[in-house]
């Protein structure tokens, strides 16, 4: 094969192509610098581990040694039949027969039983609790009381 003729130097002017830019020579690190670089690296690996340690540190041993709380001693009232304990409040604890009915305390949904549900009312206002199961349905009311925890079960019946 044949090299092309050389055939000058390449138009200039309006309307022709600009001129390529121009070519440089690749770059060539020094061996010196790559060391370097690689030292820096490794130190900062290295310093970033040893302060991650440090600051990890030890888990707080607790104040007062952790302890079981014994259950709530709930007494039987024989004149609404509910099981009422001793609350800061006001509380419901719903469980159902059988359970994992969703739970409804006073028209809104509590999720599925068991629940436990706070409320903010008077004593002696009565709400209605409701659970529902794959077409069972089960509902009571409750007084409202001061600092009181009841009870409640539910046997979801057709």
């Amino acid at each position: 094969m044949s090299q092309p003729a050389f055939q000058g130097p390449p138009p200039s002017g309006p309307g022709a192509p600009p001129p390529p830019p121009p070519q440089r020579p690749p770059l060539r690190h020094a061996p010196g610098i790559l060391r370097v670089l690689a030292l820096a690296v490794a130190f900062l690996g290295t310093a970033a581990l040893v302060v991650a340690f440090a600051l990890r540190g030890r888990p707080a041993a607790p104040s007062t040694p952790l302890t079981a709380l014994p259950p709530l001693e709930a007494e039987h009232d024989q004149r609404t039949g509910e099981d009422v304990a001793p609350f800061t409040g006001f509380a419901v604890s719903v469980e159902t027969i059988p359970p994992g009915a969703l739970v409804l305390v006073d028209g809104v949904a509590r999720g599925e039983a068991p629940v436990l549900a706070g409320l903010d009312c008077p004593p002696g206002r009565e709400i209605e609790i409701r659970a529902e199961a794959a077409g069972r349905r089960a509902s009571a009311r409750v007084a409202c009381r001061a600092d009181a925890l009841v009870k409640v079960t539910l046997r979801l019946e057709r």
